[in-house]
């Protein structure tokens, strides 16, 4: 690997963040799990105040009525984070989690959130458990990433594959609401998450869907300068580096695509991951460009200095597609 990544594992286990130490044991430096350093950062990351008020919220899944899917502060994203983080139905507080989630499945296989659709917006206005594809994917993948073996789990992976288009995964629910885009469009958020909680099963790395909603993101990337799919584009504020990966931006992108072997070498890939690399700082590390306000006490959650956590997530990408 480069100079520039191994810059970044030497910035990484400098820090004092207990996650971002162990993940960087566990996933760039490929130590087994009964590493006396691993087991230590594993210790101090469950009993951390950040992570367990991030358990505590996550327990009140489905929490309040999901009116915008970016609303980084809804316990569907925090749940998202931990399971990023590398807790296991081992840690206090995830199978309560995992148990809630399996519980909400639609007769159809989709696991639901309590969603609020107004009226005049084709909704019924009132909070009632549905599914959007551009919610009922997150839970697929915080399972699959939770490493949950279940028959529902199945289920719900069955269900997605069959949402798929030709040109990858278009905007679907449960009750008829539709997004502001042509009916024939994919819609890049949900097609993104499609992947993601595919791909973070290897039994579906190779499926013909995962390939469709591959494609479908690369050609997004290559065709940027054209039209936004609902409402989504390609610019500036697409390109700022960004965590929680609550909507649609260059290293969620990256994250989801670097996972999949054949996607990781397509040229398309390797652009984005050059505009993402060349930001890196002298100190190995890489700075927030954007963040979220649920998050300002998190060092994400600043644009002042180099972030830990997505220094952690570049060096991954980085690892995963071997870019040098």
């Amino acid at each position: 690997m480069s100079e520039r990544y191994h810059k970044s594992i030497k910035y990484l286990m400098s820090t004092k963040q207990p996650w971002v130490q162990y993940n960087t044991l566990i996933h760039l430096q490929n130590k087994p799990t009964n590493n006396p350093g691993v087991k230590k950062h594993k210790k101090e990351t469950i009993e951390h105040p950040k992570i367990q008020e991030l358990i505590n919220q996550s327990l009140t899944w489905p929490g309040y009525s999901l009116k915008r899917h970016n609303d980084a502060a809804h316990p569907i994203h925090k749940i998202s984070m931990l399971a990023d983080f590398g807790l296991t139905p081992n840690d206090p507080g995830i199978n309560e989690i995992i148990d809630k989630i399996l519980s909400s499945q639609s007769d159809d296989g989709s696991f639901q959130s309590q969603l609020e659709i107004p009226t005049r917006y084709g909704g019924s206005g009132i909070p009632e458990m549905s599914w959007m594809l551009c919610d009922a994917p997150l839970l697929l993948y915080c399972l699959h990433k939770f490493g949950v073996d279940d028959p529902r789990v199945t289920e719900a992976a069955d269900h997605l594959i069959s949402l798929v288009d030709n040109n990858g995964w278009r905007c679907k629910t449960s009750m008829g609401f539709r997004g502001p885009g042509r009916k024939s469009d994919h819609c890049p958020y949900a097609n993104l998450i499609a992947v993601k909680a595919l791909a973070e099963n290897p039994k579906y790395l190779e499926s013909d869907a995962v390939r469709i909603g591959v494609e479908a993101q690369l050609e997004h990337w290559r065709n940027r300068d054209g039209r936004k799919l609902y409402l989504f584009g390609i610019g500036t504020t697409f390109s700022r580096l960004k965590y929680p990966h609550v909507w649609y931006d260059v290293l969620h992108v990256l994250d989801v695509l670097s996972k999949i072997p054949y996607a990781r070498m397509d040229s398309r890939f390797i652009e984005m991951m050059k505009l993402v690399n060349e930001k890196q700082l002298d100190d190995g590390g890489f700075v927030p460009e954007s963040v979220w306000s649920a998050f300002k006490g998190w060092s994400f959650g600043q644009k002042k200095e180099s972030s830990p956590w997505i220094t952690f997530k570049i060096a991954l990408i980085n690892s995963r597609a071997n870019v040098n």
